[in-house]
Formats: C-alpha cells, sequence, structure tokens
C-alpha cells in the first residue's frame, strides 16, 4: 500500500550509460585496448557504480522525503544485461581479430579483393649484417636458407570497394629491399591508403648468421634458425620463434606467443594472452600484463615475471612456472625462488635455493621431495598456509596464525605449539641442525605436514 509519497528514480541508469558510452569511444579511438580484457579483470567497478548509486538514492530520497527506488528495476536490469551483451560482443569480435587479422568488417558488403606475388630480387649479404622487415597488415614468416642471400617473397592483397579499384592499390603498392649502414631494410611503400586495404605478406629467406628486426601492425611473426638477435614487435598478431642461436626480445599489444631452444636470452614485454616458452639457455624476462595461461620451462639462468598481480623471479627453473587467472605453479627449481603476488593462490614443489613468498589473499602451498637445504619465509595476508616436507628434515621454524591455527604432524622435544587467545603458534627445533622456517598469516590455518 502506497503512503503518498513520490518514488525517486535512480540514477544507475545513468550511469551504466556513460559506462556503455565510454566503452564505444574507447572502442573507435583505441580498437587494439582490449575492451574485454579490461572488462574481465575490471567487472567489480560495476557493483561499486551500483551501490554508489543506490547510496546516492537513499540519501537524495531522505532529504526530499520522496520514496525511495527499489534495489534495481526492470529497466535497469535491461540495460545491465545490454552492457553484459555488448561487452560480449566485443570479445568476441576481439577473438575473430586476432585469429584473422586481415579481416575487414565493413557495412559495405561489395568490398572486391585483388592479390599478386613477387619475387624481389636476391641480394648478397654480409655475416653478421642486420635486416629489418616492416608491414603495417600482414604476416612476416623468417627462416634460414643456404648461402649468403637474402630472398623475399611477398603476397600483396588489396581489398576495396570495386574490382578496379583493388587493382589500382596493387599497382600503386611497391616493396623494396633497400640497402642500410648494417644491412638492409625490407618494406612496401603505400600501403596504407584512404581507399581500402592492402596486405602484404613476407615470406623471407636470411643467411643463418645475420640478426632480425620485423614489425607487423596486424599481422603474426614467425621466426626459426638464425644465430643472430631476434628483436620482433606486433600490435595485433601472434609470434612464433624456435631455434635461435642469442637474444631474442617480443613487444606485444595483442596475441600470444611461443618461444622454443633460445641459446640467448628473452624478453618479452607489452600485453598479450598466452605465452609458452621454452627452453632458453639464458635469462627469461617477462614484464607487463598477459592474461594467459602464462607457461615457462627450462631457464638455465634467472626467470623474472613483472605485472600489476606480482613479481616472481626464478633462480635455474629446470621444471615449469605456469600462471593463470587464479593461481601460480612452480615446480624443480635449482636455484633461489621468490614471489610476491596477490589474488592468486600459489603451489611450489622442490626449489634447491631459498624460498621467499609473500602473498595476499590466496593459499599457499609448499612441497619438498627431499629436506631443504635453505631457508623459507612464507608471509600470507589471508589464506592458508601448507608446507610438507619429508620425516627425515631438520629444520628450525616459527610459525604464527593470528587468527587461525597451527598444526603439525612433526613431534620433537624442541617443537612447542602453542594456542593463544585464538592466535595459533609453533616455535622449536626438529633434527640437529637445518634450515630456519618462518610461516605467518592473519587468517587462515598453518599445515606443516611429514611425507614419508
Amino acid at each position: 500500500m502506497s503512503d503518498g509519497r513520490q518514488q525517486r528514480s535512480s540514477i544507475f541508469s545513468g550511469l551504466l550509460l556513460i559506462v556503455l558510452g565510454t566503452l564505444f569511444l574507447l572502442a573507435r579511438f583505441h580498437p587494439d585496448l582490449g575492451i574485454w580484457h579490461l572488462f574481465w579483470r575490471f567487472w567489480p567497478v560495476l557493483i561499486i557504480l551500483w551501490g554508489i548509486a543506490k547510496l546516492v538514492d537513499h540519501m537524495s530520497a531522505q532529504q526530499a522525503g520522496d520514496a525511495r527506488p527499489p534495489l534495481l528495476t526492470g529497466g535497469e536490469a535491461a540495460l545491465l544485461i545490454l552492457v553484459v551483451l555488448v561487452l560480449a560482443g566485443m570479445g568476441i569480435y576481439s577473438k575473430v581479430r586476432e585469429k584473422h587479422p586481415d579481416m575487414n568488417i565493413d557495412l559495405d558488403v561489395f568490398n572486391h579483393k585483388s592479390s599478386q606475388s613477387e619475387e624481389l630480387p636476391p641480394k648478397t649479404i654480409s655475416a653478421g649484417a642486420h635486416v629489418m622487415i616492416t608491414t603495417a597488415l600482414g604476416n612476416i614468416l623468417a627462416h634460414v636458407g643456404d648461402g649468403n642471400e637474402l630472398r623475399v617473397s611477398v603476397t600483396e592483397t588489396a581489398e576495396a570497394s570495386n574490382e578496379s579499384s583493388a587493382e589500382d592499390l596493387l599497382k600503386s603498392l611497391k616493396v623494396v629491399i633497400e640497402q642500410t649502414k648494417d644491412g638492409y631494410s625490407v618494406h612496401p611503400v603505400k600501403q596504407e591508403t584512404d581507399t581500402g586495404h592492402i596486405t602484404v605478406d613476407f615470406d623471407v629467406t636470411l643467411p643463418k648468421s645475420v640478426s632480425l628486426s620485423a614489425d607487423s601492425h596486424h599481422g603474426d611473426i614467425s621466426v626459426s634458425g638464425l644465430a643472430g638477435t631476434v628483436n620482433l614487435t606486433t600490435q595485433m598478431g601472434d609470434i612464433e620463434v624456435h631455434d635461435i642461436g642469442s637474444d631474442v626480445s617480443a613487444q606485444l599489444v595483442k596475441g600470444n606467443a611461443r618461444l622454443d631452444d633460445i641459446t640467448g636470452s628473452v624478453r618479452i614485454t607489452g600485453h598479450g594472452d598466452e605465452i609458452e616458452l621454452n627452453d632458453v639457455a639464458g635469462d627469461a624476462t617477462l614484464q607487463g600484463e598477459f592474461f594467459g595461461p602464462v607457461r615457462i620451462r627450462n631457464v638455465t639462468k634467472t626467470t623474472h615475471y613483472t605485472s600489476q598481480a606480482g613479481d616472481l623471479t626464478l633462480a635455474h627453473l629446470t621444471g615449469l612456472l605456469e600462471l593463470d587467472s587464479g593461481q601460480i605453479d612452480v615446480s624443480d627449481v635449482g636455484g633461489f625462488a621468490k614471489l610476491a603476488t596477490h589474488d592468486k593462490d600459489i603451489r611450489v614443489e622442490n626449489v634447491a635455493g631459498r624460498l621467499d613468498i609473500a602473498g595476499t589473499h590466496g593459499d599457499i602451498k609448499v612441497t619438498y621431495a627431499q629436506p631443504p637445504r635453505e631457508d623459507i619465509n612464507i608471509a600470507n595476508g589471508t589464506g592458508e598456509v601448507d608446507l610438507t616436507l619429508p620425516a627425515k628434515s631438520s629444520f628450525e621454524i616459527s610459525a604464527i596464525s593470528r587468527s587461525g591455527e597451527v598444526q603439525s604432524d612433526f613431534e620433537a622435544p624442541g617443537l612447542q605449539p602453542a594456542d593463544d587467545n585464538g592466535t595459533g603458534r609453533l616455535s622449536g627445533k626438529v633434527g640437529s641442525a637445518g634450515p630456519k622456517i618462518q610461516i605467518a598469516t592473519s587468517y587462515g590455518t598453518i599445515y606443516l605436514r611429514k611425507s614419508s
């Protein structure tokens, strides 16, 4: 029954429209930004906006003497569903563009394509020279051949509103090999036009000893067999690298990367999706936001990964480092391991050197197949800590759970468990000598387990 007061309308619909308009504006001017990935990471902002809107509605209704609006009206629910559908559409569009970077989505259904292929005159190139390959739209394939010649095969595809315009675009296009002070530059001329799109795909054969730089704004890059350094850049495309005898660097904005059998060091920066590194003889460095999964195997020197979610450093990774949206797995580290992260569960197995873990809002599980030889330090903000050691281990431990308990399978005269007003503690020694173990968590149980 109504009390006669006018029901006040909510501001939530207006806030949703602002969000929707902002997304459209960003997609219009920054199509490579990855709106779907941003939403997947920051979707709780919608709940925050809803809470702010309802708080403002409540305070405004009290001041004006009006009836409070309902928690969620039918119109607001429909608009919220529309926002989610738009974001899902952006996600599907993004995935399609990643797989087909040369695809042109246009309202004009009468677009026509025209294609041609050509072999450029080969160039003799000296050992250790540098080759630069550039295309605004297209794939780059570079591999090793016999001899000391640079050979370039090109496939050119023009798309325009009619067949004649597409052919004219191809006539105006020119692909050149220009000599530079340290080698050659391979690139198209007049590729970018206002009347259509021109895709220039390269298949390049190189002497083994040269170094290479390759840049494709929209397109995949694949390189194999070179002994020199490799530097790759792509705005929207995948990178695949195999059997390189020196350092490799790769910069992505969107796309996947896979690198195998690298004699030197690897550095990957930017943003992307799946990253896979296997068999790196030098260092492996990842810096940026990669939505994963990220898998790294067998890095001889140091693996270092930094992102907004954490900072990980592993010395001599003989096993696997894997990261996804909710968990980090580390196995078989020949040296030290240092992990600082938040909002992720952490699983670690068999670290030969010192282990340092700092985590928040996640569970931590550490397992050793052999007795640890170096110190272990685990600090967790919210979550359980589970440490499993072989029965023959010797160590000195100090463990505290400020709002939980500490449970131990180990029993020794020098081991002292305690419960102090809800704070669990465990301290003391097991065995004659061994590393120091320090564990602390604010909310959660600490388990010290004994394996056979």
